[in-house]
């Protein structure tokens, strides 16, 4: 039975309140799955990265999630935060305890191939790379620019259409697109904010959000079913919005 049509809309998320983090904390027996909602960072000092350490250490957890693609796992827990964020401390936790990890997002390829089939192949471009700048950008041990975004051009390009891709025809296809200078340094955040439609890149991010919760809910759904105890970590945005789909499968459980 699919749940997808209990996500929230984002005019529904609109009119809510909530706290961040978020925690969405599923019981059913002996079984349990805790969704660990986020605000996205990469600062060791940051006290929800001590949060996260104690709901792992609570839940003992068979299997643990994160959203994104998977980063390398970090011997040391400052530079797994600096470098990868929460998904980085959730690898580098499971690690320790030997348990697996995987992503619940949509592979990158797929989501691309999904945005080029509803909207232009540089539309589709510019929305990805700018969101990709906007995370590097926040990171507080970054990696090498270049060789980051080789790997992430390899895998965004084919499913897009492009053969190579590389910044001379990014910057194109940016300016074509939304009518200013592309500023890698500059890009944060608010320039794929799922919550805001004043821009094309904010409103291609609220649909591919909806994609994604849709994937990532079926993903926490299989692992809840495999394992008896399942912790992720989650953009706080999503964790509300799944909340009610989350809840409605479990009643049914």
């Amino acid at each position: 039975m699919s749940y997808s049509d209990k996500i929230l809309t984002f005019a529904e998320y609109s009119t809510l309140r909530h706290e961040s983090p978020y925690l969405v904390s599923l019981k059913r027996g002996q079984r349990r799955l805790l969704l660990f909602g986020v605000r996205h960072s990469s600062e060791p000092s940051d006290p929800m990265f001590d949060q996260i350490e104690r709901a792992f250490a609570a839940v003992s957890p068979q299997f643990a999630m994160h959203e994104g693609t998977r980063p390398a796992i970090e011997p040391l827990r400052e530079i797994a935060i600096r470098r990868h964020g929460e998904a980085g401390l959730i690898r580098h936790l499971a690690a320790k305890a030997g348990i697996e990890t995987d992503s619940m997002d949509i592979p990158l390829p797929d989501e691309a191939e999904r945005l080029r089939s509803e909207y232009s192949q540089r539309e589709a471009l510019v929305f990805l790379v700018v969101r990709q700048l906007a995370s590097f950008n926040r990171k507080t041990a970054r990696m090498d620019f270049d060789a980051y975004f080789e790997e992430f051009f390899e895998l965004i390009a084919p499913p897009l259409g492009f053969e190579t891709l590389d910044w001379r025809s990014i910057r194109k296809a940016h300016l074509e697109v939304l009518g200013r200078p592309l500023v890698a340094p500059d890009v944060d955040g608010e320039e794929t904010d799922p919550t805001r439609d004043a821009t094309l890149t904010q409103r291609i991010a609220s649909r591919s959000n909806r994609l994604r919760d849709i994937h990532m809910l079926e993903r926490l759904l299989e692992a809840w079913r495999t394992y008896d105890r399942v912790l992720a970590t989650i953009g706080v945005t999503h964790a509300v919005m799944l909340e009610p789909a989350l809840r409605a499968a479990a009643a049914a459980r």
